[in-house]
């Protein structure tokens, strides 16, 4: 009987092996537009926004607000537990990987967009324009809308963490916008707080990133590192 076991399990595993190598990896990013602007001093630069296209929630772009709840938590402890016991009957031996509330997969709010763009671009455009970059030479700044979520901060509390990312490339040049240069008091909320007509705190905190972001973004250091860049 073991030895049956032992014969499908390895059966399996080479059908499955098998297919998966057969496969091509899929597309991890996606570009969703393309803009071309001019600057003041005649050159051209190409604005694209790409998108993140895993097929899982926690590795897509968050085009609306997601939100990890506590409920997420403990589906995801169950079907631990699942496997837990399932092991014992494999190779596991009962072993199971541990997971972090940031990799949960959560649900979106589709009432409450991801508003990056429409309050980026008007700002960074005004900002590269004014960038002395080569005529000669074809320029590419990749803007990566990635993080808009609200993840519970703990088991017990009504608390919750809003994450975002939003970074800017071009060809040796980063800079990243994130949750992480916001105040405690502005970083966590109440869930009642956040939810609001309509999370209307999300978009106001947002902006306010976003505005500080292009503040630093346009400080003389960023610039100078920027149109290295695009020499």
């Amino acid at each position: 009987m073991e030895k049956i076991k032992y014969v499908i399990l390895s059966c399996c595993l080479l059908l499955l092996f098998g297919c998966s190598g057969n496969r091509e990896p899929l597309p991890r990013t996606q570009i969703v537009e393309t803009e071309v602007i001019t600057l003041n001093n005649g050159a051209n630069i190409k604005v694209l926004t790409e998108n993140a296209i895993n097929g899982e929630v926690v590795k897509d772009t968050n085009s609306y607000l997601n939100i990890v709840t506590r409920s997420n938590t403990a589906q995801v402890v169950g079907l631990k537990v699942v496997q837990f016991a399932a092991g014992f009957f494999t190779s596991l031996g009962g072993n199971v990987n541990t997971f972090s509330k940031e990799e949960l997969k959560g649900s979106y709010v589709n009432s409450v967009p991801n508003k990056t763009m429409e309050l980026l671009k008007p700002q960074l455009y005004t900002i590269l324009k004014k960038i002395k970059a080569n005529k000669q030479k074809e320029h590419t700044i990749t803007i990566q809308p990635y993080k808009f979520k609200l993840i519970y901060d703990g088991l017990t509390d009504n608390k919750y963490n809003f994450i975002y990312q939003t970074s800017i490339k071009a060809e040796g040049f980063y800079f990243a916008c994130s949750h992480n240069s916001l105040s405690v008091e502005d970083k966590t909320k109440t869930f009642d707080e956040w939810e609001s007509n309509n999370y209307q705190l999300v978009q106001d905190i947002t902006s306010q990133l976003i505005n500080n972001c292009m503040t630093q973004l346009n400080s003389t250091e960023n610039i100078t590192q920027l149109e290295n860049a695009l020499k």
